[in-house]
């Protein structure tokens, strides 16, 4: 290579670089899961959406979506799946009880303890209880979720954490939590990878995302 040709080479490398040298360190992990976490004490109502993706043994959901709140229950629509059969169907949770409408028409069955807005909200709650349960907190990188840049970070939970929050899932499991670069810091997302429990089995994902913390009313619209 000639020089004249060399020197802005050398130029063009030196500004790469130096680009990536600039760029600013992430912010310490577990300061952000602290301060999701002390956002998730007032935590009143929420809307998510839920998906599955495999089978947990015990847990027959496929995906859920809709809206949750401490004092008007829950209600959205679910895609469920047991032994036999794979079906979709409006639910609504009220008190003890889910009412579930689809194409065989309405039943109601009881409502499982560690699935109810109470469980899953509030200073209690499995939300929070995951994110004080979270170790080896690493953050990753910045993305952009749900129009909400987030800061994306990798934990471990044990298998007494999780299977306090779903207890049909019996084993130490990967995470990825997002939660928002705006204050107060919100989780507006979580991956959860369940290992599998038999060497023919394949790993389960699971994702939520949230969003309108504080900002719904269970029904409304529906």
């Amino acid at each position: 290579m000639r020089c004249r040709h060399l020197v802005p080479a050398l130029l063009l490398t030196l500004g790469l670089i130096g680009g990536c040298a600039g760029s600013p360190p992430l912010p310490p992990a577990q300061d952000y899961v602290s301060a999701a976490a002390d956002s998730l004490v007032s935590l009143r109502s929420v809307r998510f959406t839920l998906g599955v993706n495999g089978v947990v043994t015990g847990l027959p959901v496929r995906g859920l979506d809709g809206e949750v709140s401490l004092e008007g229950g829950a209600v959205g629509k679910a895609d469920l799946q047991d032994d036999f059969e794979r079906m979709k169907v409006d639910y609504r949770l009220s008190g003890s009880e889910i009412t579930l409408s689809g194409p065989g028409g309405e039943r109601v069955i009881a409502a499982s303890p560690p699935y109810t807005p109470e469980a899953m909200l509030g200073p209690e709650g499995g939300l929070r209880r995951l994110l004080t349960g979270a170790t080896e907190l690493r953050g990753e990188r910045w993305e952009r979720v749900q129009d909400t840049e987030s800061f994306r970070i990798a934990a471990k939970v044990p298998a007494a954490v999780i299977g306090g929050i779903v207890p049909e899932i019996k084993s130490d499991v990967f995470v990825k939590l997002w939660i928002s670069r705006d204050e107060p810091r919100r989780l507006v997302r979580v991956w959860l990878q369940v290992p599998p429990t038999k060497p023919e089995e394949f790993a389960v994902m699971l994702e939520l995302a949230l969003t309108r913390h504080n900002a719904v009313v269970v029904g409304a619209g529906r």
